[in-house]
């Protein structure tokens, strides 16, 4: 699935009012006015039970969606499934150091140093 179709999928049938973003590089993908919801998306192709999220992605959701009165929300969509999570819901990640590439979203094999933490599946909720 890629990002488009997952957003797709959501406003036809979750969020029905969904608005993505304007700019390709926000530090959301989404909004939904009518669940108070500052989304950000991620599309993974491989399955795992805790999912990957980087500690500068995850400070400026909940920041900016706090300054917004909405609730910030991290929502991925593997070959198993979508799951949401509600960052003010769930346990802050332990934070660590790792040599990740430095984009996933464009063809480049350079590596870099990132500090990533990790949701587990069982704090999120899975959306049909």
């Amino acid at each position: 699935m890629k990002e488009q179709d997952l957003f797709d999928h959501l406003k036809g049938g979750w969020y029905p009012d969904l608005v993505k973003s304007e700019g390709q590089f926000d530090s959301f993908d989404c909004i939904s006015e009518q669940n108070k919801q500052y989304i950000e998306l991620k599309c993974r192709h491989t399955h795992y039970p805790d999912l990957l999220i980087e500690r500068s992605k995850y400070v400026r959701l909940v920041c900016e969606a706090q300054e917004l009165s909405l609730d910030p929300w991290y929502i991925n969509s593997t070959p198993e499934g979508i799951y949401a999570f509600d960052l003010t819901r769930v346990p802050e990640p332990d934070w660590t150091s790792r040599w990740m590439p430095e984009t996933t979203e464009f063809a480049s094999n350079r590596k870099i140093i990132k500090v990533v933490g990790f949701l587990h599946l069982d704090y999120a909720l899975a959306v049909d």
